[in-house]
C-alpha cells in the first residue's frame, strides 16, 4: 500500500512591513503626483491618490487634510535642481560658463518641471499664494547657482565689468530660457541641445561680450 505523497506546509504569510510615518507620505505623495499629472489637479480625488498609494483614505488623511495640503506638500519636496546635478567646480572660462547655462536650460525644460509648472498655473487663480511659493522655490536655486558661476566666471576674466552680478544672472537667464519655457509649457517640443546651445550662444554674445573677440 503506498503511502500517500507528504504534502510540505504552505508557508505561513507574515504580516507586509510596516512603514514608517515618512515612508507612507512619501508614497502618498508620488501617487500623488502620478494622479495629478495623469488628470489634472481638479479632477483628481482623495479616492484616486489613495488607490494608487494602495492605501485607505483614513491613512490618507491621517497625514494630509486635504487634496490640496498634498499639492502644496508635492511642490515642497521636489527639488527641481538637484545637486548632484549641478557642477561645484568654478566657472573659469566662457565654454564652462556655456556649460552650466545649458544644465539650467535642460532642468528647467525637463519633463517633470513642465508637468509641475502647468498644474501650479491651473491653480494659480484660486491659490496665489501657492503659486508664489512655488515660483521663489522653482527659480531660486538656480538663480543662485547661475550667479555663483557667473561671479567666478567674472573673477577670471576681470575685463568684464558687471556691476549687479545677481540681476544680471536673472536677466541672462530669462533671455535663455523664457521664450523656450513657454512654448513647452504650450506644448511644442523642447528645443533640441543644438538648438538650446545656439540660443544661449546668442543670449551670452548680446549680453556678455566675449573679451577674446575684441
Amino acid at each position: 500500500m503506498k503511502q500517500a505523497a507528504e504534502t510540505k506546509p504552505r508557508p505561513k504569510r507574515g504580516r507586509p512591513p510596516l512603514l514608517t510615518t515618512d515612508m507612507r507620505r512619501q508614497r502618498i505623495l508620488d501617487a500623488a503626483e502620478r494622479v495629478f499629472t495623469s488628470v489634472g489637479y481638479g479632477a483628481a480625488t482623495i479616492e484616486e491618490i489613495a488607490r494608487t498609494a494602495g492605501m485607505s483614505k483614513k491613512t490618507l488623511y491621517g497625514l494630509f487634510a486635504d487634496k490640496r495640503a498634498i499639492f502644496t506638500a508635492l511642490t515642497d519636496v521636489i527639488d527641481f535642481y538637484p545637486t548632484e546635478a549641478l557642477y561645484t567646480e568654478r566657472t573659469n572660462s566662457r565654454a564652462e560658463l556655456r556649460d552650466r547655462l545649458l544644465t539650467l536650460a535642460e532642468l528647467a525644460l525637463s519633463k517633470r518641471q513642465l508637468e509641475m509648472t502647468r498644474l501650479v498655473i491651473s491653480e494659480a487663480r484660486h491659490c496665489p499664494e501657492l503659486a508664489e511659493d512655488f515660483r521663489a522655490k522653482a527659480v531660486s536655486k538656480g538663480k543662485a547657482y547661475l550667479a555663483r558661476a557667473l561671479q567666478s566666471y567674472l573673477e577670471t576674466n576681470p575685463r568684464i565689468t558687471i556691476p549687479d552680478v545677481d540681476k544680471v544672472a536673472i536677466t541672462l537667464f530669462s533671455g535663455i530660457i523664457g521664450d523656450l519655457h513657454f512654448r513647452a509649457l504650450l506644448g511644442e517640443t523642447p528645443a533640441s541641445r543644438r538648438n538650446l546651445l545656439s540660443h544661449i550662444d546668442s543670449t551670452m554674445d548680446l549680453m556678455l561680450p566675449d573679451p577674446e573677440k575684441g
